[in-house]
């Protein structure tokens, strides 16, 4: 059974696309279906963490707006990372679930009991998750994994 949920920023919680205002600010978008969901798995009792290789204000954003258990910014090898967590936080893979889009994914999506990406991921990311959504990175990716 699932009781931790684990999920890449870019590409899952956001499209993965950068919006550049004439300023020069950065932002990305995020769907409130999506917002919805992580509230929903969290009231259902799920631990919530994101595993992403940004470290900036958006990450701070997340943090706040989330307070997920774990959050684990600009990492670079996610399956030892998610190892080091695992050792620490007595978690077992079976029981962990992971959604991410990008190559620096695969390891992590192989190694966990249930993983998800989304439908326009490579062929690569896509064989190697568990099961592939039909919601596009950032179009309702965790809403979808939420209803499965």
């Amino acid at each position: 059974m699932i009781n931790t949920v684990l999920l890449d920023i870019d590409g899952v919680l956001t499209d993965g696309a950068v919006y550049v205002s004439a300023d020069g600010k950065e932002t990305k978008r995020i769907l409130f279906e999506d917002i919805d969901a992580i509230f929903a798995l969290k009231r259902a009792g799920l631990k919530i963490g994101f595993i992403t290789g940004e470290d900036n204000e958006f990450c701070d954003y997340v943090d706040r707006r989330f307070s997920p258990d774990y959050l684990i910014r600009g990492c670079k090898d996610k399956l030892g990372e998610f190892k080091k967590l695992a050792d620490k936080m007595g978690l077992d893979k079976s029981s962990v679930c992971y959604a991410g889009d990008s190559q620096k994914d695969i390891e992590l999506l192989e190694f966990v009991g249930q993983s998800f990406a989304p439908a326009d991921s490579s062929t690569q990311v896509r064989n190697a998750a568990k099961a592939v959504l039909k919601a596009a990175r950032g179009g309702g990716v965790i809403r979808e994994l939420v209803d499965n």
